[in-house]
């Protein structure tokens, strides 16, 4: 997936981003995880990513989860080959997904 291309694809106003992220290998699913975890990023030996979302938190949350995860599939996982941790809430490559969701949640979700 070429940088420019998601960077047009984020700026429009709407884009389906269901078909974005089909389009580059990622794949979202909902399921019941622990209060404390919102979501996470998995990227399978085939090649795909898997967005897992906690289904139990609020829509405008899962929104912000998905884009928080697309932001470290963009520009962390490609640097580093895998993040682990349930405690890395306040780490600066935590806070710029957080910055990067809040900041793109409207345009990518119309």
């Amino acid at each position: 997936m070429t940088d420019k291309k998601v960077r047009t694809a984020l700026q429009r106003t709407y884009i389906d981003y269901q078909e974005w992220a089909r389009e580059n290998n990622i794949y979202q699913e909902f399921l019941s995880l622990s209060p404390r975890i919102y979501g996470f990023v998995y990227f399978s030996p085939f090649n795909n990513y898997y967005v897992i979302i906690n289904k139990n938190i609020t829509l405008e949350l899962q929104k912000e989860v998905y884009l928080h995860e697309i932001e470290h599939i963009l520009y962390d996982l490609p640097e580093v080959s895998y993040i682990v941790g349930v405690d890395m809430q306040h780490t600066e490559m935590e806070n710029k997904a957080d910055q990067f969701a809040k900041k793109k949640v409207n345009n990518f979700f119309g």
